[in-house]
Order: C-alpha cells, then structure tokens, then sequence
C-alpha cells in the first residue's frame, strides 16, 4: 500500500503521523487508469470532494491547499473504473475552505472516452 493509502485508511489528518495529506495534485499522481471507485474514494478519504454524475459516468472532484494556491483534482470514472484525472486551481477567499467552491464540472474537458460516452465533440 502506498504512503497516501496508508495515510487514508489510517485517517491521519493534518499535522499528525504522516505529516499531513499530499497537495491534491500529488495525491492525483497515484490514481491510475482503471482503478475502481472504492479505491479511490478510501485513497482520498481527508479531502473534501464532490461528485456530479451524467449517465454512467461519475466525475468526482477533491481539493487541497487554501488562499491563491488551491488545487483542484477531477477523477473521471466510466461505470466503476477510473478512465481519466484533470486539475485546474482556483484563488478562494481567505480562511475558507477549498470544498465550498467547486466549480460545476465542465463535461467537454473530460478524456476523450468520457466524451465519447457521453455524445460530447
């Protein structure tokens, strides 16, 4: 099991045992192709996260960081599987949490087999 799987089974938070959880962008680094939804929901388990569905398709997204250095992370699933990951960051005001300003997922950034699935060019 890796650090970060570790860290999530574990529910060490902030500050504790694991020196507190990877940057989203870092722990986006260990989501592979084809893993499965539970996998991934237990790997990012001390974010905050987001899940929007069309058809059967998930797009779950996670956040880290605070201020002008919040990072974002989209996993893309098809059924079960994970198919892709994307990232963008966003400024938040100060002393707020990054899981109040998802943005509403913009389908058309999705990985090409997403957009296949789903009818989108």
């Amino acid at each position: 099991m890796n650090r970060l799987g570790l860290c999530a089974l574990l529910g060490i938070t902030l500050g504790t045992g694991c020196s507190g959880i990877p940057d989203a962008s870092e722990a986006s680094m260990e989501i592979s192709r084809g893993m499965n939804y539970e996998e991934i929901f237990v790997m990012l388990s001390d974010y905050e996260m987001e899940r929007e569905f069309r058809g059967d398709v998930t797009a779950l997204q996670f956040c880290s960081g605070e201020d002008n250095d919040t990072e974002y992370v989209i996993v893309w699933f098809i059924g079960d599987q994970v198919e892709g990951v994307t990232q963008y960051h966003q400024e938040i005001p100060d002393d707020e949490r990054c899981g109040w300003f998802f943005k509403e997922v913009d389908w058309a950034q999705a990985p090409d087999a997403v957009k296949t699935e789903l009818y989108i060019e």
